[in-house]
């Protein structure tokens, strides 16, 4: 008797242990189901660190505990955008749900590759002109920031020991041309810029200011034949910036410095003149020196200024339309750009200006309240030549405009005409 009471009292111990492990087991895999990783494709630069995105994932993790976000690195190098980052998952078939600086929206969309967001989404009421940046009118991401570009910043100090005064800012070409000859007999360089992505702005901040101004509808003519880049049009503009180059106005040996070194360059008073965006306002008020730096748009023939922006279709996050959890990287996304914490952490990482009603504030240093005086007195309507004027540019257009740019600096070119032409030759093959 006892040895069979002994006998079912094991049993009974372990059937349960058995069902209490069981349990557990069923329990842990369900809270590993329950576990959802959102891949983020985030766009590091050197003010947007990997730390500020860590900053975001941990708070969104936080209030979704269901939730790990996966940072996705892509950097700001031989690219001005994070296309051909994502093309290449694509074609791996690992594909981040939520994507950061991307701005082909129209081949993209075709391809069947966004996912559209919610237009009627109460916390998107608050975008100032939200369908603006609608594509065909299906909305994949939203305007939610102004980011000027085609500026030109000076080093004040070094502006004035070149025997230069407010007065000597320069509108017109000529202008230009005469205070970096100033600048040069002073020994110092007029203008830095830099290679990788760089070459670039030449067309965005040279050539864009320009000719949109009478070709505000610059790629529906092209495509439609009324207009080719290699017209004369467009061939006076580019011989400017060869002048520029060919009386060492701009920086010797430029394709060798990489974007990072060339805003540490700037700042280190390497050179008097640096055509960039808006974003180098953030890295201006966090750099440690004794000078002002100031910003005026970067002059065109005639003096008649208009300042590009960063336009097209919205503020670079979309998401992919084969993730599993859209609605959660839709969430993520307003994280970063409408929270009133983050959204206004963001635009200042990055010296953005608010886009929202009401807007999004931080503490402008004195070089972005001086950028945003300069904006209010001009006509701030064009996207940059990459983007959609009348109709979208071709996609893979920047790979031709960034190696025109590279050509000109490195004075490696049969002819002006022959550089412009390429550029007219790749359209007629996406055309095809």
């Amino acid at each position: 008797m006892k040895t069979n009471l002994l006998m079912v009292i094991v049993c009974l111990v372990f059937f349960s242990a058995a069902v209490f492990a069981g349990g557990n087991q069923e329990s842990a895999g369900a809270n590993a189901e329950e576990k959802i990783t959102l891949k983020w494709q985030i766009w590091v630069t050197p003010n947007l660190t990997r730390a500020f995105y860590e900053d975001i994932a941990a708070a969104f993790e936080a209030e979704n505990p269901k939730v790990d976000v996966e940072l996705v690195e892509a950097t700001a190098t031989g690219s001005a955008g994070s296309m051909d980052f994502i093309r290449n998952r694509l074609a791996a078939g690992d594909v981040p749900d939520l994507w950061s600086n991307f701005t082909d929206i129209p081949s993209f969309a075709d391809a069947g590759h966004l996912w559209e967001f919610p237009a009627g989404d109460p916390d998107l009421a608050k975008v100032k002109n939200l369908m603006s940046t609608a594509y065909n009118g299906k909305l994949y991401s939203i305007g939610t920031a102004l980011q000027p570009q085609s500026i030109m910043y000076y080093n004040k100090k070094l502006w004035a020991e070149a025997g230069l005064t407010k007065n000597d800012i320069p509108r017109t070409w000529n202008e230009l041309e005469s205070v970096c000859g100033k600048i040069k007999n002073a020994g110092m360089v007029p203008i830095i810029t830099g290679g990788e992505w760089v070459p670039i702005t030449f067309f965005d901040y040279f050539v864009g200011p320009q000719i949109t101004k009478e070709h505000p509808n610059l790629w529906a003519e092209i495509y439609s034949g009324e207009m080719k880049w290699n017209n004369p049009e467009i061939v006076e503009i580019l011989s400017f910036m060869d002048k520029l180059v060919k009386k060492g106005y701009i920086i010797e040996g430029a394709l060798s410095i990489g974007y990072a070194q060339l805003e540490k360059a700037f700042l280190t008073e390497e050179a008097v003149m640096y055509p960039m965006g808006s974003w180098f306002t953030a890295a201006e008020a966090a750099a440690d020196k004794d000078w002002e730096t100031g910003c005026f748009a970067v002059p065109t023939k005639d003096g008649e200024i208009n300042m590009t922006r960063s336009g097209g279709y919205g503020n670079g996050f979309v998401i992919y339309s084969g993730s599993e959890h859209p609605e959660l990287a839709f969430k993520l996304l307003k994280k970063v750009v409408l929270d009133p914490v983050f959204g206004a952490k963001f635009i200042e990482a990055d010296g953005l200006f608010s886009n929202l009603e009401p807007p999004l504030t931080y503490p402008m240093s004195y070089l972005q309240k001086e950028l945003a005086a300069e904006i209010a007195e001009l006509d701030y309507s064009y996207p940059i030549i990459q983007h959609v004027l009348g109709a979208p540019a071709p996609p893979g257009i920047g790979d031709y405009l960034k190696s025109a740019g590279e050509a000109i600096l490195s004075q490696s070119y049969s002819s002006l005409e022959n550089i412009l032409q390429q550029i007219d030759n790749f359209i007629a093959e996406t055309q095809m």
